[in-house]
């Protein structure tokens, strides 16, 4: 009276999702949270806490102006706009805004950095490196 009969009922099927199906998921460390250990990201990442260990990302990585992290890092691009103390190495494109502070080592193939930003280390190109 109110149902459906068994055979009337359609199933539903799902699309079976793979790891790296979506390259443009983000992973978000908001300002409030503290993390120590690996950080891992298939696809993109925003911090904007404090991090302590090591960052992987396989896409863009934003450190955020809140962010403070103790990390060494590897991304496919990354723009810093908060504290990192570590070395970075970035397949791509690295962006160093004006209230950026990077106190490490930098690879990389394009470079920016904005007046008012603080980089203290040394830089070399990462298209040299893959020769």
């Amino acid at each position: 009276m109110f149902g459906k009969k068994e055979n009337e009922l359609n199933p539903v099927t799902k699309n079976p999702v793979t790891k790296n199906q979506n390259n443009n998921d983000l992973s978000y460390v908001a300002e409030s949270c503290e993390i120590k250990g690996a950080f891992k990201a298939l696809g993109n990442a925003r911090i904007d806490g404090k991090l302590e260990g090591s960052i992987q990302v396989a896409g863009t990585l934003i450190v955020g102006p809140t962010a403070v992290l103790k990390a060494d890092i590897e991304a496919q691009n990354v723009s810093i706009a908060g504290e990192v103390r570590g070395n970075v190495k970035v397949e791509e494109f690295l962006e160093l805004s004006s209230s950026a502070r990077l106190y490490g080592d930098i690879c990389t193939k394009e470079l920016k950095i904005d007046q008012g930003a603080r980089f203290i280390g040394k830089s070399s190109d990462q298209s040299e490196k893959q020769e």
